[in-house]
């Protein structure tokens, strides 16, 4: 009995649901048909099927339409005219034309000058390779001999027998390439370093040449006096012929040497520097061991005079000829 009653109320609830859809059907479809309903606009459209009546495709036509055909090609081109406006030189007047670009006031890898080293120079430097070249073909044995002279004693001993060979051509024309030679190398040293002074060029060059010339020439006098001072003269004149033998060969060797500081980059300056100082150091050093050799193996000597003489007369003079060209 209660199975039949469940199934009888089933049945009625089933029934209203469906009564409800239907009605909910029927209002929607008559509001459909009050939307559907023609205006006077809409019946004004009937019979023209071609005429477009949504508006979103309207305008999306009127855009396709303006963006897709051709331009008028009479149109006037505002990018062009003003490249031609800018780019025309009126009347061939540039400098007018120029103030119309901006100047630039910082340009990236930007050149510079480069330091190119004086005609002067060179050509003073190829003279005394000639000067020398015509020295060694006038005068080959005297310049072997002196040559040798500075490695040998024998050879140094037979010069200082005769010592006629310091009074001739050979050894003023050496003792001239001397101080034109050491004159160069300290003016190309100073040009390096950027040193001024009151004269300049080949003015400077012939002042630093004549001062050594003439300091290494005082230097001798002043050994001359005091050997007959004190009556050391053959001591003084076997030291003086050392001393010369010192400088020719320094001056044969600075040749080179000068030509290669010339001709290569600055940068290269303080490394033929710092050769030149080792070469004359070497040179005296050799030249102060052999005189001190020869005196103090052949004359009883006080070594503490021998230190005097060489504070006073070969490192002061050195040291002063420093300050007074501030190297």
């Amino acid at each position: 009995m209660v199975q039949k009653i469940f199934c009888l109320g089933m049945i009625f609830f089933l029934f209203l649901q469906t009564s409800a859809i239907a009605q909910r059907d029927t209002a929607s479809s008559d509001s459909i048909k009050q939307a559907s309903v023609s205006t006077p606009e809409s019946d004004n459209l009937i019979g023209k099927p071609y005429q477009k009546i949504d508006s979103l495709k309207n305008n999306a036509d009127s855009l396709s339409m303006l963006w897709i055909k051709a331009p008028d090609p009479n149109r006037p081109n505002q990018f062009l005219d003003s490249l031609i406006d800018l780019y025309t030189v009126e009347k061939f007047n540039f400098q007018a034309w120029a103030k119309k670009f901006p100047k630039k006031y910082k340009v990236e890898n930007e050149g510079k000058l480069r330091n190119t080293g004086k005609t002067w120079v060179i050509l003073v430097i190829i003279a005394l390779i000639l000067f020398f070249a015509i020295l060694k073909n006038a005068f080959s044995k005297e310049l072997s001999s002196i040559i040798q002279s500075f490695y040998s004693n024998r050879a140094l001993g037979q010069i200082n027998k005769e010592d006629m060979l310091f009074n001739s051509w050979p050894f003023l024309f050496l003792y001239l390439l001397f101080g034109l030679s050491i004159g160069m190398f300290l003016y190309l040293s100073g040009e390096h370093y950027q040193i001024k002074y009151a004269f300049t060029g080949f003015e400077w060059f012939l002042i630093l040449s004549a001062t050594i010339i003439g300091a290494f020439t005082l230097k001798i006098l002043v050994l001359r006096i005091l050997g007959f001072l004190f009556g050391v003269q053959k001591i003084v004149s076997e030291y003086i012929t050392i001393l010369y033998l010192s400088y020719f060969n320094a001056a044969l060797i600075f040749l080179p040497l000068l030509l290669a500081y010339s001709l290569t980059p600055s940068r290269f300056s303080e490394v033929y520097s710092y050769i030149a100082i080792i070469i004359i150091g070497l040179i005296f050093t050799f030249q102060f061991i052999r005189a001190g050799a020869n005196i103090l193996t052949n004359y009883r000597f006080s070594k503490t005079y021998l230190i005097i003489y060489l504070c006073a007369l070969e490192v002061c003079p050195i040291l002063i000829l420093i300050k007074a060209l501030r190297f």
